[in-house]
């Protein structure tokens, strides 16, 4: 008999049956739903940020500048300086008893600025006016002598010797009696009191004060002598003549341009700086002009003296554009950029002049480097506020 080979267990009767997964139920839904409103409001925010994130631009400022400043050839600095100029030093060694003169004093020539001590010099101009009495009287006394032969022309040329010799004390005295009374050697105004009654002056000693001019005791300017000593490079001397006009301005005084005029280009240069020395003159000088002042000066083209004072408004280059055929400027205003049509005119030392459309002093927003803005466009001003 053949054997049959037995049957495998059915197990299909142990399987689970379970209902198939519904697609599209409710939670699958609500969870794409939650994706996309996310999607768009991140999209949004992202778009929003780069529509309201103002442009970073650069600006400068419209400049006034005078009528001297608009035709300047070139500028250099310098200092108020006097041609005339004096430390008044005693010839002798002696104490003040008088000084008539303090800082700001005005004298006259041949005013009296001071007095010393003179008792010891009066003794002997005394003393030496009595020895040339003796010595005269001996000279007349030898020489009748000499006259009736009854005495030698030794003894004769002896006593005229002296009584010169007296005669040239008498007048070295009053000399030195002379150098007792400090005088103005000109007219001008001191500038500086280094000493006081009762201190003794050397003409070689130090400063009584500590002034540092040696024994002086006053010091005189003569101020119609002033003038602005500035060094020019030599490569600028080209553009200067004599008589240049210049404009000249002063850090004590702000409010005042003064007038000048090129009068020395001093023949000498400085071959470590290759610099030239210049003097220029105040053609308009005041009380407010003082010795050492610090001064800029400004070589014009023709001068501007007794001309009507104008001012111009100077932008850069970079800020002009133009839109819709017409030519202006971005200014900013309240964070935004706003175009303003100007009429530009000539050229003023590598800056466009603005004759309509500016005042002076507003925010204008530079072009340079391919920089671009539209009207109304919110901006921020690179390293500052709006």
């Amino acid at each position: 008999m053949t054997q049959e080979s037995p049957r495998p267990a059915d197990l299909s009767a142990l399987r689970i049956h379970r209902e198939p997964e519904r697609r599209g139920g409710p939670k699958g839904w609500l969870l794409l739903a939650a994706v996309v409103v996310v999607a768009a409001g991140a999209a949004a925010y992202l778009l929003a940020g780069r529509g309201l994130r103002p442009t970073k631009v650069e600006v400068v400022n419209a400049s006034i500048v005078s009528e001297g400043q608009a035709t300047t050839l070139l500028t250099a600095t310098g200092y108020v300086e006097a041609e005339r100029k004096a430390d008044l030093s005693p010839k002798i060694t002696s104490r003040i008893t008088e000084l008539n003169v303090t800082e700001g004093t005005r004298v006259k020539k041949d005013e009296v600025i001071a007095r010393l001590d003179s008792t010891d010099l009066d003794a002997q101009l005394a003393e030496a006016k009595a020895n040339w009495v003796n010595a005269d009287a001996e000279r007349a006394r030898q020489q009748s002598l000499y006259d009736q032969g009854l005495a030698p022309k030794s003894a004769y040329d002896a006593a005229v010797a002296n009584e010169a010799a007296t005669r040239a004390r008498v007048r070295y005295v009053d000399a030195l009696l002379d150098y007792t009374v400090i005088r103005a050697p000109f007219t001008g105004v001191i500038t500086a009191k280094r000493a006081f009654v009762g201190e003794a002056v050397s003409p070689y000693g130090s400063s009584p004060s500590g002034g540092g001019s040696g024994g002086a005791i006053a010091t005189i300017v003569e101020f119609s002598s002033l003038y602005v000593g500035a060094d020019v490079n030599e490569a600028n001397l080209s553009k200067l003549a004599r008589d240049q006009p210049a404009e000249i301005a002063l850090d004590a005084v702000p409010d005042k341009v003064y007038h000048g005029r090129l009068r020395q280009i001093v023949p000498a240069a400085d071959r470590q700086k290759a610099t030239v020395r210049v003097k220029v003159a105040f053609l308009d000088p005041d009380d407010r002009v003082l010795p050492d002042l610090s001064a800029r000066v400004s070589f014009t083209a023709q001068s501007t003296q007794g001309k009507e004072a104008r001012s111009r408004v100077v932008v850069p280059k970079a800020v002009l554009a133009t839109v819709d055929g017409k030519t202006g400027v971005y200014r900013v205003l309240d964070g935004r950029a706003a175009f303003t049509p100007v009429t530009a005119g000539g050229d003023v030392q590598g800056q466009v002049e603005i004759t309509e459309g500016l005042k002076g002093g507003e925010r204008l927003i530079s072009l340079a480097g391919g920089a671009r803005v539209k009207d109304g466009e919110k901006v921020r001003v690179e390293g500052g506020e709006n």
